[in-house]
């Protein structure tokens, strides 16, 4: 069994709601996972899934926050994954969608879809940068065709990287700068992570601070 949690997503300056990131979790042992396998569950049953949580939300929120999903490298390119998401854009009126890659895709990967998703107002955004996706040759190529890129602190707190962290955030806030990105921050976890979200003038906020994901319940 699979479903939808939600995590917040807030305006660093306002702290006012911006958006909500739905992440997949999978129902094992009398507890809901984050899965090994986000391919497991068919694109289209996930977005069959993410319609229900999306529509509640909305219903709930007129000012219509930004909703963010995860693809993989394999999902972003699957064409039968993309005309599921255009069908999702199409059904909710006004969605403001934005697909996280949570790995970096060939330039020659985005020249052949990048249109498509851009077409229909889905904008894009590259996931854990300075981690996940570490500045290289492949990242910078991808850059232009970004909307925003999202940095967790998380990441560097797990892999024991603490003394990189500032570093890092230096680094890629100056990159957005250079890329006109929007940025986000995760992994706020105090109210010093908010100082330092606001004192970097990211975009949106994203943490434990504000709310683990957790089961929409409007």
């Amino acid at each position: 069994m699979y479903r939808f949690f939600v995590q917040p997503q807030v305006d660093a300056i306002t702290q006012k709601l911006a958006g909500y990131e739905l992440l997949l979790r999978s129902y094992s042992h009398d507890y809901w996972v984050t899965p090994k396998d986000f391919t497991a569950l068919p694109m289209e049953q996930q977005v069959s899934l993410s319609y229900q949580e999306i529509t509640n939300i909305l219903q709930n929120h007129p000012d219509n926050p930004e909703i963010s999903l995860n693809l993989n490298r394999q999902q972003f390119t699957d064409s039968r994954t993309i005309g599921h998401l255009i069908h999702l854009k199409k059904s909710v009126k006004n969605l403001k969608l934005i697909i996280e890659l949570t790995e970096t895709p060939s330039l020659d990967e985005l020249h052949r879809y990048v249109a498509l998703y851009r077409s229909f107002g889905i904008k894009l955004s590259l996931d854990d940068v300075g981690t996940d996706n570490p500045w290289c040759p492949s990242v910078q190529d991808v850059l232009p065709f970004m909307d925003s890129i999202k940095f967790a602190m998380q990441n560097f707190r797990l892999q024991h990287r603490q003394g990189e962290l500032m570093g890092s955030l230096d680094a890629w806030r100056q990159i957005a700068d250079i890329y006109h990105l929007g940025f986000t921050l995760e992994g706020i976890e105090d109210k010093a992570d908010v100082a330092l979200a606001q004192k970097y003038n990211v975009k949106v906020a994203q943490g434990y601070y504000y709310s683990k994901p957790v089961p929409y319940c409007g």
